[in-house]
């Protein structure tokens, strides 16, 4: 390694100080062999449909050579009609070739519209806790990123008036339905109360929605932009994608927006990565014509019920009053509370040493003052029943051991 010493490079200053991922740091931990994790936010692997995958590209692969070329930049127009007759499933009506685009997944979305509508000296506004690449992809704008309160019953609508009165958002970012990390969905009062506040005030709502396809319990609450009337569409965005639905190395996401807004989003996308690959997008497209999507979400729905139960049965019965959370009715994760003096970074490196990893509340607030030190995210999509129940257990041993002082060779940074 060179003994040189770094350049006196001048960074941008978003970039100065790089944010170093909570999340990502638990992976060395996660993937040993023998632990069960459940901190990452990933699908199942064996629930990705790869006999189905195969058959349509197999189709695609007959006609590659069309598909090798660029692809135009708003998206193959074969997909972006087959994603606005998904988007009518989930009740929202658009025009595909004005107001649909292709990303390369949400979080490509949610740049783009940072992008083109925030600058410094602009603000924005996210929950708290929330997704943290979430807030990066505003903050790298230049902007001002504020948060407003989240938890079991999403954003705090009432808080977010006060705020939005306080400091003039440009754009407001929530996950309506089954958000990461809190897994909740906002009902229908409290959405048609937040599209009154973004008509009211003039400011971009983006509904990121990665998890609403997967709702085992309860029933379906229309997306934010299905239920804009009128002009309140001109403040209401939609961002979508297949990674947990079908899988993240697709790539493939989408954005609803108004003509303006979305035509702008596709100069910003030029300069990002030209287009999305056209021949990924050939084959989400033939999947969905096929109706190989309707079919295989299915399957994804009873298995992640079946292990959101068995995550709920083990905290109950493994756990009892240590522990506080609210059974999901969908998405991947829960947001539990551990109950007694120990806060969930306390805990981390005794069940790192029980061998079962869980992401602290903590890593999902941009301020660590406000962070609920007891939280912790559990994610039950990728384990089966009986890997959750053994994980329960090693968590509630790692509680006993911490509980007790017994020394941990785990050394986690701060």
């Amino acid at each position: 390694m060179s003994s040189r010493s770094v350049p006196g490079y001048s960074f941008a200053a978003p970039f100065q100080i790089p944010a170093p991922s909570p999340i990502r740091s638990l992976a060395p931990y996660a993937n040993r062999p023998g632990t069960i994790s459940m901190a990452g936010g990933y699908p199942a692997t064996e629930l990705f449909d790869v006999e189905g995958l195969n058959a349509v590209a197999a189709k695609v692969g007959a006609r590659l050579a069309g598909c090798l070329q660029y692809s135009n930049i708003e998206g193959q127009a074969g997909l972006r009609a087959q994603l606005a007759r998904l988007s009518a499933e989930r009740g929202i009506s658009c025009d595909p070739d004005t107001e649909l685009a292709v990303t390369g997944g949400s979080q490509q979305s949610l740049a783009l519209l940072g992008r083109v509508m925030l600058e410094p000296g602009d603000t924005a506004i996210i929950e708290s806790p929330g997704f943290p690449n979430s807030r990066q992809a505003l903050h790298y704008t230049g902007a001002t990123v504020h948060t407003v309160p989240s938890g079991p019953d999403g954003v705090d609508v009432d808080a977010l008036a006060v705020l939005v009165e306080q400091v003039r958002p440009k754009l407001v970012s929530v996950v309506a339905t089954f958000s990461n990390p809190c897994g909740a969905t906002l009902d229908l009062e409290r959405r048609r109360r937040l599209i009154e506040l973004a008509a009211r005030h003039r400011f971009l709502l983006v509904e990121d929605d990665p998890y609403s396809e997967l709702r085992f319990e309860g029933e379906p609450i229309p997306p934010l932009l299905a239920l804009a009337e009128g002009e309140q569409r001109d403040w209401v965005v939609y961002i979508a994608s297949m990674s947990k639905t079908m899988a993240p190395a697709l790539r493939i996401g989408w954005l609803i927006a108004p003509a303006e807004i979305r035509r702008r989003c596709i100069s910003a996308k030029a300069a990002d990565d030209m287009a999305s690959s056209a021949w990924i997008q050939e084959i989400v497209a033939q999947y969905l014509e096929d109706g190989r999507y309707r079919e295989h979400v299915p399957r994804i729905r009873a298995a992640y019920a079946a292990r959101a139960n068995a995550l709920a049965r083990a905290l109950t019965e493994e756990m009892g009053d240590l522990v506080s959370f609210r059974k999901p009715q969908g998405g991947m994760f829960c947001w539990a509370r551990l109950n007694g003096d120990i806060d969930s970074t306390r805990l981390l490196p005794h069940a790192i040493e029980h061998e079962v990893v869980y992401v602290p509340g903590k890593a999902f607030y941009s301020d660590p003052a406000q962070a609920d030190a007891h939280a912790m995210r559990l994610s039950f999509a990728t384990m089966n029943e009986a890997q959750i129940r053994t994980g329960i257990v090693r968590l509630r041993q790692a509680l006993e051991a911490c509980a007790a002082g017994t020394p941990t060779t785990v050394t986690l940074a701060a």
